[in-house]
């Protein structure tokens, strides 16, 4: 099979004529635009199986399920791709594979999770949803603080007991099983390392329908002489952090694209953090498609080192702003700008955003004050974690008019990613009435992140 290319490789440029190369340089160099950029047509993210609500769409969608529900445990969320594949498996009982050491920023973690379901998938074994390391919120670049760190419960993130059974209907021939799940009684442990595999590099995706990890697997036990299809032994694969090794973009019939988009509405936040969200998305100033969200990337981790420099990111985001507040302005036919929401850890870089973004006339906005007076919710924030309040952020992201991030940023692309309504992003959307409901733009960072993970 002839591998297609990976997601890693869509630039901002990679989608567009050399007509809407040149209109987006000029855009993004001093906020001139001449022209309307045609981009190429994309189907949707489940067109083969749409799901429910065909009349809305994967956005919404992925923003109701996610995010929006109290209880979805009485009733099954539709995951048809996911359970297509599931059914064209052949299961093993007494298999079961657990990813350890998962660690990296939020949505690393969450795509890790993704990997670690198709892995499991892929090998015909039960499931022991991962346990994770949370990084430091003041040392950002610190992400495993002792071996403590690797014992952060799934529960203490994510809805386990959603995960558990919406993953459960889908998958019925597969356990899934707590993070905290008492060692397997009689269980034979093997450490299966995906790096070993012959060809394998870090983030391009490895695995594929001619090179499976179901095959690898049986290979490295066979060598260690363990029997995987026993109905009688345990066997417990045990597997460190993954590296994304998994492409679903490789499939040619689309079929493992579709359930890895299914599988990002089982990876729900706890109820406190959904509530939060809730509480952000009531405010009138962020009702959905009124503002521009910016992922503003200047915390002390990545000065100089991976991402632009707080000021050139400004810049970039106000020009390109001008450009999408233009056509709200024409859209809705009132004069009026939309507002700015800008996701940003350091508190410095917001209000500088805000500063500059004042002089052309832009009300710039952020959690913090968003939610004003509500010194409850505002207590609950302070309480959480870096990557507890990027997840706040996340959300509200989505559902904005126009989404502006920078390649290279796993938040930023995952953003892209569930606004488009083929689940992944397809390159640049500067035209707001474009293809696949996206409405998003990546900056090109200065560095080599800009050729970031397949699977994201």
């Amino acid at each position: 099979m002839k591998l297609v290319p990976t997601t890693k490789q869509i630039s901002i440029f990679s989608t567009v004529t050399v007509l809407g190369f040149l209109a987006i340089w000029q855009v993004l160099s001093n906020g001139s635009y001449n022209g309307p950029l045609r981009l190429p047509t994309f189907t949707g993210a489940l067109e083969k199986h749409p799901g429910d609500n065909e009349g809305s769409s994967w956005r919404d969608r992925y923003y109701r399920e996610v995010f929006t529900e109290s209880d979805r445990t009485a009733d099954t969320i539709l995951t048809p791709n996911l359970a297509e594949l599931c059914q064209a498996i052949t299961w093993r009982p007494k298999l079961y594979l657990n990813c350890t050491r998962v660690s990296g920023g939020l949505f690393n973690q969450v795509n890790e999770i993704k990997n670690c379901i198709r892995m499991a998938i892929d090998a015909g074994a039960n499931l022991i949803l991962p346990s994770s390391s949370e990084r430091d919120s003041e040392r950002l670049n610190n992400f495993h603080k002792g071996e403590i760190a690797w014992k952060r419960q799934f529960r203490q993130s994510w809805d386990e007991g959603y995960i558990i059974f919406h993953l459960g209907k889908a998958c019925p021939q597969m356990k899934v099983l707590p993070s905290d799940e008492p060692p397997i009684s009689n269980a034979t442990h093997i450490l299966i390392d995906p790096k070993g595999s012959p060809g394998f590099k870090e983030y391009l995706g490895h695995f594929d329908d001619t090179r499976t990890f179901r095959d690898y697997v049986d290979k490295t036990s066979s060598e260690k002489g363990a029997t995987l299809n026993s109905t009688i032994s345990p066997v417990v694969l045990e597997i460190e952090w993954t590296l994304l090794v998994i492409n679903p973009e490789n499939d040619p019939t689309g079929l493992d694209s579709r359930a890895w988009t299914e599988i990002s509405l089982l990876i729900r936040p706890t109820e406190s953090r959904r509530r939060l969200v809730q509480k952000l998305s009531e405010a009138e100033s962020l009702r959905k498609d009124s503002y521009i969200g910016v992922h503003l990337r200047v915390e002390h981790d990545a000065v100089g080192k991976w991402w632009d420099d707080l000021e050139l990111q400004v810049s970039k985001n106000l020009n390109s702003i001008d450009v999408v507040a233009k056509r709200f302005r024409e859209q809705r036919r009132d004069g009026k700008n939309p507002f700015i929401y800008v996701a940003c850890g350091d508190k410095k870089g917001i209000e500088r955003f805000r500063e500059l973004a004042a002089l052309r006339g832009y009300i710039v906005l952020d959690k913090w004050g968003v939610l004003g007076n509500d010194t409850e919710s505002l207590s609950e924030i302070d309480k959480l974690s870096f990557d507890g309040r990027g997840l706040l952020d996340y959300a509200i992201l989505l559902n904005g008019y126009f989404f502006l991030g920078t390649l290279g940023s796993s938040f930023s692309y995952t953003v892209a990613n569930m606004r488009s309504d083929r689940g992944r992003f397809p390159g640049t959307s500067f035209v707001v009435d474009g293809t696949a409901k996206s409405f998003s733009h990546l900056f090109m960072p200065p560095s080599g992140r800009a050729h970031f993970a397949c699977c994201l």
